[in-house]
């Protein structure tokens, strides 16, 4: 119960104790009141009818002491006027019943009231011929105290409503920064520091809240000095620092990461080496070197990301760069390394490189039967070819040359692709995210992949996610599947909850998200319990805007949702502030940090800290070696998820 309420059942509990005391006082007073004028009455019509009528009973005539007692009778409220005659020791009496008009029964019965019998002696002379007996009416009584109680409750019913509103208004003035307290202290515990700038005068108050925006300011500070730790060893550890790309110990951690997934599709892999950058340094010196690298860096990246936010570019050495493109054909890299040797070529126009000979680039088409060590050969000798060949040339070997004859052309995966979109013919399967608090009992989630069969073989979405982002179908794609999820848990049981991966180039388009506003709107809280969604941490870079609305909208319908692949690029972990998912997997490379060397142990503990501190759950991917298990163990983590967690099973 809110303290506003406490209070105001407080003031409500009081006042009706006043109520009552000033109720039983005012009753009590009222009744004696009445009881007294009544015996005054009563006793005062007694005597007066005493000698009115001793003149008529000392000449018996007792027709006049009628007519006496009669008009008593009819001028005053009493219920019987009685003359005893002592000649004949008989009665003259008249009485009527009483008749209590507009007051309740209940408060009748309620209420006990005593009514006064007044005597008086009947004398003439010193002789006493009788005596007179008056008996109140009850019937005035009641009305009068019920008239008084009535009135009383109302006055007091109406001041107690006015008290009441005035009251909680003016409580609820002064509650105000209580209110803004509470809303201070929820958003501290979503990490979002805000300060009050409303300081109110109350001195208790004051003082609390002053308190508050001082712990607000120092946990701030205490959580960027978290984050700025967390990034300045991820960039130590991963960051060139002269072209501002991932080194070769990053390159290296995403390669065996993305080697190790089992539904990898077609990849494009590319060595780029400048050209004389030896001669430059040792001629120009090394600030004209370093702008060499710097430039070609600078369109490497910028053309790389526009093409694909799951691309990985890093330096491996002084004068090369290696960039991996994720389920990339061979004529859309043929095309994009001839646009990077354009941009490069100008790099000589501006006089940054040493001569017109700029760089060379070797590249292999790879699928998932090609091993890291033979992708990377054969990269190295694509790139030697193609400086035997000359200045500024390229070289492009395909390793998957040899089942072209029975590969699907481009234009058979558009048609494909479309047939299965109308149809909804992709197949699911789904893998557990384990707890790893009880050691893998309980499952948190499980994710969705998809799949698609087409005549006697069965393709996973690493041959055809990217092709289907080039023909712009992953937004129906999408669609989809989530339709495909929420049937499911519509029609079978479901005990965790099924996670749906959303594609940045879905939810970057607001008739996307409008659409899943409306599927969203239409599912009862049983179903939306069961649901959750995610988003990979290089879609969330590449659309923050519309990444905001999307989580709006799952919030709003209060779904659960989380970051996918954190850590794999290179990049300044604040967005996780303004976004508070409920969980974040770490991408696998890290996983194999936790079990590698202890500096390495140290970054991955430093990075889990920084998201428990914003109180998002972490869980780890990739999971392949017991050992691996063991390790994570001894860190932050909540669930896992890897083939020693368990495979992915058709739904």
């Amino acid at each position: 119960m809110t303290l506003f309420r406490q209070l105001m059942l407080t003031i409500i509990a009081i006042f009706s104790l006043m109520l009552a005391v000033v109720m039983a006082i005012n009753f009590n007073t009222t009744k004696g009141y009445l009881i007294g004028q009544l015996e005054s009455t009563t006793q005062d019509s007694a005597t007066s009818l005493s000698m009115s009528v001793s003149d008529f009973m000392a000449l018996e005539d007792y027709a006049s002491v009628e007519s006496s007692i009669n008009a008593v009778f009819d001028s005053g409220y009493f219920s019987e006027v009685k003359v005893h005659v002592y000649n004949t020791e008989s009665d003259i009496v008249r009485s009527n019943k009483t008749h209590i008009v507009g007051v309740p029964s209940w408060f009748v019965d309620l209420i006990d009231f005593d009514v006064p019998v007044a005597k008086a002696i009947i004398s003439n002379g010193w002789s006493e011929l009788g005596q007179v007996y008056i008996t109140g009416s009850a019937g005035y009584g009641y009305n009068q105290l019920w008239l008084a109680t009535r009135d009383l409750l109302i006055w007091f019913f109406a001041i107690g409503a006015i008290t009441l509103v005035l009251g909680s208004i003016a409580l609820r003035y002064l509650f105000k920064p209580l209110s803004e307290l509470e809303k201070q202290a929820e958003a501290i515990q979503q990490r979002r520091f805000i300060k009050m700038t409303n300081i109110p005068k109350t001195r208790e108050l004051r003082s609390v809240v002053l308190s508050m925006n001082r712990m607000a300011e120092k946990l701030e500070k205490e959580f960027a000095s978290e984050v700025q730790t967390a990034e300045w060893l991820q960039q130590k550890a991963f960051r060139d620092s002269v072209s501002g790309l991932g080194n070769r110990n990053f390159f290296e951690s995403q390669m065996k990461s993305h080697f190790a997934e089992p539904e990898r599709g077609q990849d494009a892999l590319a060595l780029i080496s400048l050209a004389d950058l030896a001669k430059l340094n040792n001629e120009r010196g090394y600030e004209s070197a370093d702008m060499f690298i710097q430039s070609a860096a600078e369109i490497l990246s910028k053309k790389i990301s526009a093409i694909s936010s799951f691309a990985i570019l890093a330096r491996l050495s002084g004068a090369d760069f290696v960039v991996l493109i994720p389920n990339f054909g061979r004529n859309q890299f043929e095309l994009v390394l001839s646009e990077i040797m354009k941009e490069l070529l100008e790099l000589h126009t501006a006089s940054i490189s040493y001569s017109s000979a700029v760089a060379n680039i070797g590249a292999v088409i790879i699928d998932a039967g090609v091993e890291r060590s033979n992708a990377m050969s054969q990269a190295d000798e694509a790139l030697r070819e193609a400086k035997r060949q000359g200045e500024n040339s390229t070289n492009i070997i395909d390793l998957q040359a040899v089942g072209r004859s029975v590969a699907i052309s481009r234009t058979d995966w558009k048609g494909i692709l479309e047939q299965a979109i109308e149809r909804r013919s992709f197949y699911l399967k789904k893998q557990k995210v384990a707890s790893l608090i009880d050691g893998g009992e309980s499952v948190l989630h499980e994710e969705v992949f998809i799949g698609l069969a087409h005549g006697d073989k069965q393709y996973h979405a690493g041959h055809f996610i990217g092709l289907a982002g080039q023909f712009d179908l992953i937004s129906q794609l999408d669609q989809v599947i989530i339709e495909r999820v929420i049937d499911w848990l519509k029609s079978k049981h479901q005990s965790a909850p099924l996670t749906v991966n959303l594609s940045a180039s879905s939810f970057a388009k607001p008739d996307f998200i409008d659409w899943l506003g409306g599927v969203l709107n239409g599912l009862t809280s049983d179903v939306k319990s069961k649901l959750m969604f995610e988003m990979s941490e290089q879609g969330v870079l590449a659309e923050e805007d519309q990444t905001k609305v999307l989580v709006d909208l799952l919030k709003s319908h209060q779904i659960a949702f989380g970051i996918d692949n954190v850590g794999k690029q290179i990049s300044a972990f604040q967005y996780l502030q303004v976004l508070m998912p409920d969980y974040v997997k770490i991408d696998s490379s890290y996983t194999r940090m936790a079990a590698g060397k202890e500096s390495e142990a140290f970054f991955m503990h430093t990075l889990c800290k920084v998201f428990n501190s914003l109180n998002i759950e972490v869980i780890a991917t990739g999971i392949e070696k017991p050992a691996q298990l063991k390790a994570l163990a001894s860190f932050d983590v909540v669930g896992g998820q890897g083939y020693c967690i368990g495979r992915a099973e058709e739904m």
